[in-house]
């Protein structure tokens, strides 16, 4: 099925060309969540760690399990090789920012017990040479402003800066964060994971 013809499920799993719904890096296996993964996800999810700086609540292990039923298409699981065990997740989504443009925003976590150790960074490679294979003209994040360690990881990719939206999102405790919004096209992404300087932003 093209693009053209699943547009309301751009993207997903099956818009990405991924007939067994399997991705693989050198140490992950990325799949789609089932509900089997809700209690692994539910831990994650609810540490200090990944709430600190996502617009996120707390859940229980139902309410996951529901989010899983209805969003696993759009959905990529993080898992070790050698057990399979979630360790983080990937959501694709339309980038509500851009209109008329295939353009897909990513948003992402990570177990604090696998962080800084560039897992997150071997998967999104994975997942960009996928999007970009697939039609996307560009990949759109945001992190929040205190977020050094996402914001580095995004620019390592070849992801830039496009802006800063003030005041835009009230954390689970209380704390309202400005939001850093970035984007990368097929070529900054190709120049990042080639170490090449990029060209000049469009």
């Amino acid at each position: 099925m093209s693009k053209e013809e699943n547009k309301a499920l751009w993207p997903s799993w099956e818009t990405l060309g991924l007939e067994n719904r399997t991705l693989s890096t050198e140490r992950l296996l990325l799949t789609p969540p089932t509900a089997g993964d809700a209690p692994a996800l539910t831990r994650i999810q609810n540490t200090d760690f990944v709430l600190r700086y996502n617009a996120m609540e707390l859940w229980d292990e139902e309410r996951m399990r529901g989010w899983i039923e209805r969003n696993a298409p759009r959905q990529i699981v993080l898992r070790r090789r050698e057990d399979l065990s979630p360790i983080g997740l990937v959501g694709l989504a339309e980038d509500s920012l851009r209109y008329g443009v295939d353009s897909v925003e990513l948003n992402c976590y990570l177990s604090e017990d696998y962080a800084r150790q560039g897992y997150m960074k071997e998967a999104l490679a994975c997942i960009l040479d996928r999007l970009f294979d697939a039609g996307a003209e560009r990949v759109a994040a945001r992190a929040f402003a205190p977020n050094i360690a996402s914001r580095c990881l995004l620019e390592s990719l070849g992801f830039r800066q496009e802006g800063l939206l003030r005041r835009a999102v009230r954390g689970y405790d209380g704390v309202v964060f400005d939001d850093t919004l970035y984007s990368v096209d097929r070529a900054a992404w190709s120049a990042a994971r080639d170490g090449r300087q990029p060209a000049k932003a469009d």
